[in-house]
């Protein structure tokens, strides 16, 4: 199967890069046979817990927050945790003048994570999904560190099961919630995956805010030590920090129902969007060539549209916004 290559070279404009990438050298060396995987194991039994960085190379604040824990020497309770730095051959060709380019190598890491796909790696980034699976595999819960290219608010998202939606409600995340049914989106990304070998456990992506912003590191870290403290593993003297971004107030769940796809070079969105814009049913949201895209339902929400448009490539995914967060979400651990 041949690979397309990762579509991301356009230059900076509207992000303004408030931090750069750190060098994870001294981290290359885990302790797991793998390259930048470390184990922290307490020797006490309990859970074990995946926090995966760097799925998208770009994406720095999940990296940001590894190496809190690290520097910190941050260690579980119970059980164990393992602090993954996926693509980093993509992290080390991050370029200011082009900041979105060093997403990916050959393709995105996260579409890639189904057995079809690993059993025949096929691109850098499957060959590394290889070898970091045994980790997803042997996980009970798993946290994805992301970021977003606009400055939209934080949102987690997670397969609807009753054990994720109970964890993400205590979790006290006072910003959207994204759910889908395991099978209707994207099985080829990590949660996913996750979610087949799991028993009990959690499938957490937590979007953290504009790839590179300080507030949206700070809000990596609060997400990742409040996923380890709701697991009974972190010391109670190491102190949650406040969100990095402002919560909001207004925040509620969302059903994520499709991803549109453009299918030319002309997909236009009818209005200047960058996330969370919300449309009644019937009303344009795009055109593409000269096919009109309409809100197929009402409460319906643009999650994460696409910066620049390619043609064959995902353009924006549509979500039905339910019921307000509930208010005992706003509580701290």
């Amino acid at each position: 199967m041949s690979v397309p290559p990762c579509r991301f070279s356009i230059a900076a404009t509207d992000a303004p890069i408030e931090l750069l990438p750190r060098d994870l050298s001294v981290w290359q060396q885990g302790n797991c046979g793998v390259d930048y995987v470390h184990r922290l194991d307490s020797g006490q039994q309990g859970p074990e817990l995946v926090i995966q960085a760097l799925t998208h190379g770009n994406e720095i604040c999940g990296a940001n927050a590894l190496l809190w824990l690290l520097e910190n020497n941050i260690r579980p309770l119970q059980g164990a945790l393992t602090l993954i730095f996926a693509n980093v051959d993509a992290y080390k060709t991050f370029d200011p003048q082009r900041p979105f380019a060093s997403r990916c190598l050959d393709e995105d890491m996260n579409r890639i994570w189904l057995p079809s796909r690993l059993t025949c790696p096929d691109s850098r980034e499957t060959q590394r999904a290889v070898a970091l699976l045994p980790f997803v595999e042997n996980a009970d819960s798993l946290l994805d560190l992301h970021s977003t290219t606009f400055a939209v608010a934080p949102m987690l998202i997670y397969p609807q099961t009753p054990g994720n939606r109970d964890f993400a409600d205590q979790l006290g995340f006072p910003f959207p919630h994204l759910l889908y049914d395991l099978g209707s989106y994207h099985p080829g990304i990590l949660i996913s995956e996750h979610e087949r070998h799991t028993d009990g456990g959690v499938s957490l992506v937590a979007e953290c805010g504009q790839h590179f912003a300080k507030a949206t590191t700070a809000q990596a870290l609060a997400i990742t030590l409040r996923f380890i403290a709701l697991h009974g593993m972190l010391d109670p003297a190491v102190e949650l920090p406040e969100w990095g971004y402002q919560p909001d107030n207004s925040a509620g769940h969302y059903r994520i129902d499709r991803v549109l796809t453009a299918q030319s070079e002309q997909f236009r969105f009818a209005e200047p969007v960058r996330g969370f814009e919300q449309y009644n049913k019937g009303e344009l949201i795009a055109t593409d060539d000269q096919e009109l895209i309409a809100a197929p339902f009402d409460n319906c929400a643009l999650i994460m549209p696409a910066r620049v448009p390619v043609q064959g490539e995902e353009v924006v995914t549509l979500a039905e916004r339910l019921e307000p967060l509930k208010q005992n979400q706003n509580q701290e651990l």
